[in-house]
């Protein structure tokens, strides 16, 4: 499975291009190779069906040729349809082509108008599915990268001691009265906590270049050992339990997804909550007109939006007012999404039925307008 996951500086781009001629393509795909031409072959037709729809709505056909013809080019593009994830979003202007292959299940749809559909796309920074999991024994220490793209690969770190006697620097002709040494009573607790230590020292400066959960594989005592003494503030609650040197990094990576969806799913508890606790103090609204008024004047600081809701109406970015029809080629949700983003706020594409409120939108608002 093959994924290129943008950034927000790079979504934040996309919401702000208004310009005529522009088309949007979400296409499930799936990363099974022989699956591959049927999905380029819908993507054939969704193009056809966005350009049709460009022409409809005028302006330049040389312009809109521009827009077909990189379409048409990325449909071409053998080396692209044998390496897929599981959808695949495109962005087509006159000017350029780009394309995102993102590991979340997204439904297939075009859009042409004069501005992008980036909703879909932000689903993927809400839930990464990405973390680093410490493995962590007296015999061994692995740092395991989860990503979204493939099964878990240790990651090297510089000054990661080896095992406990390494962090001692035990040379070999002493190591069995070491060994004694380390496992008395009066010797161990110290020895493991400077051990932890040495660990958290060498992992600190990966983990920070990275600000993904941190999920620890360990027994008793290390576990509780290196909480104690962690800098790690994305650390989780849970960890895989059982020797994590039993445990291949493919076999620790498919443990800690199953954490890593009982975290996304509290974390989506709690937002839940907060919402219901913040509506009923008036810094939360449900209304679309109110959450539209709210994203117009930067007040929104979280919107939940369901993913695939399309409802009716057009933006005015001026008064925040909704009008009753749609604009031809602009959709209103992801108009009022540009607008949060413009002013800093977070979008939070959701499932049906997840959105705190249990409407189509609902927003958190810093004051009320």
């Amino acid at each position: 499975m093959h994924t290129d996951i943008p950034q927000r500086p790079e979504v934040e781009h996309l919401a702000a291009v208004s310009s005529p001629h522009l088309v949007t393509i979400v296409l499930r795909t799936t990363p099974v190779t022989t699956e591959a031409e049927a999905a380029r072959i819908t993507f054939g037709t969704l193009t056809t069906q966005a350009i049709a729809r460009l022409t409809e709505l005028g302006g330049s056909p040389t312009e809109i040729e521009r827009t077909a013809a990189g379409l048409r080019a990325l449909h071409d593009d053998a080396h692209l349809w044998r390496y897929l994830s599981h959808s695949l979003v495109v962005f087509a202007s006159p000017e350029r082509t780009i394309s995102y292959r993102l590991p979340n299940e997204l439904e297939s749809e075009w859009f042409a108008g004069s501005h992008f559909r980036i909703v879909p796309i932000l689903r993927t920074l809400t839930y990464p599915h990405e973390a680093r999991v410490l493995a962590l024994s007296q015999n061994a220490v692995r740092l395991i990268a989860i990503e979204p793209d493939h099964p878990g690969v240790e990651v090297p770190v510089p000054e990661l001691p080896s095992d406990l006697l390494d962090t001692f620097n035990v040379e070999d002709p002493g190591i069995e009265s070491h060994q004694r040494r380390l496992h008395s009573p009066e010797g161990q607790t110290p020895r493991l906590l400077a051990y932890t230590r040495a660990v958290d020292r060498a992992i600190a400066p990966v983990l920070r270049a990275t600000r993904v959960p941190l999920i620890l594989a360990a027994t008793q005592p290390l576990a509780g050992m290196f909480r104690s003494i962690t800098s790690a503030t994305e650390l989780l609650d849970a960890t895989i339990d059982g020797n994590p040197d039993e445990r291949t990094a493919a076999e620790l990576d498919e443990a800690a997804r199953t954490i890593l969806d009982a975290h996304y799913a509290a974390e989506l508890a709690a937002d839940a909550e907060r919402f219901e606790t913040r509506r009923a103090n008036g810094k939360a609204v449900t209304d679309l007109t109110d959450v539209a008024r709210a994203a117009v004047a930067g007040a929104v600081a979280t919107l939940y939006v369901d993913i695939d809701a399309h409802p009716v109406g057009a933006l005015d970015t001026l008064t925040g007012t909704v009008s009753a029809e749609s604009d031809p080629g602009r959709s209103l949700v992801d108009q009022i999404a540009a607008q949060v983003l413009a002013h800093g706020g977070r979008v939070l594409p959701l499932r049906r039925g997840e959105v705190p409120g249990g409407g189509e939108l609902g927003a958190e608002v810093r004051f009320s307008v």
